[in-house]
């Protein structure tokens, strides 16, 4: 199955693909903005779109009203930090296929996508979301966890540095840390673990 990654986030974006890689899914594009991926629909023709309903100040829903109005047949994954039932019933009614938090396991994020490529669709009622925001304790400590909430963002050690006061070093030294302490071998893993054990919250 092809897919298309939507996402504003870069990091996330390149932990969703490490993902679906492992599990013999063909990413054959990604995009970060509604034309973008408007333009990478048309091109590429995937499956499967997964996509975040957060772009910068544009909605990933509304590339998948557009992408329905225009006939293209891709189904479409939700994957978005929002998990109230109000979010889950607007993506239906634009017409996703599928709907998932961050926060949710890796595991159940594929799992859904497998789902949508034998037809079935699924959509996790927010009692079940809920329960999927299982904590585990990585001992990060709260500087650590603000680091990594800003890395998810795609900011450089030296602009983590500048948002929180410290020198590029010191940011170094956190980020080396916090890839010890979630077993990361780099950024992206880094913030896959985050998102999966709901480290990160922005």
């Amino acid at each position: 199955m092809r897919v298309l990654l939507v996402d504003d986030h870069a990091l996330i974006r390149a932990a969703v693909a490490t993902a679906l890689k492992e599990k013999n899914f063909e990413v054959v594009a990604e995009a970060a903005t509604v034309n973008q991926a408007l333009a990478m629909l048309n091109t590429h023709q995937p499956e499967i779109t997964v996509v975040d309903i957060n772009l910068g100040a544009a909605s990933g829903l509304e590339v998948i009203k557009q992408a329905h109005t225009a006939k293209m047949k891709s189904k479409f994954v939700v994957l978005t930090m929002h998990d109230d039932q109000q979010t889950l019933e607007l993506a239906k009614a634009a017409g996703a296929a599928a709907f998932i938090t961050k926060s949710a396991p890796t595991d159940s994020l594929i799992e859904v996508v497998q789902s949508v490529a034998a037809g079935v669709d699924r959509f996790l009622k927010a009692g079940e979301i809920k329960k999927s925001k299982v904590r585990k304790d990585f001992d990060l400590t709260p500087r650590e966890l603000e680091v990594l909430s800003l890395l998810s963002s795609g900011a450089t050690a030296n602009a983590i540095g500048a948002v929180l006061f410290l020198t590029e070093a010191t940011i170094k030294t956190h980020l080396a840390n916090i890839y010890r302490k979630l077993g990361a071998a780099n950024r992206a893993q880094a913030v896959a673990i985050g998102i999966e054990n709901n480290l990160i919250t922005n």
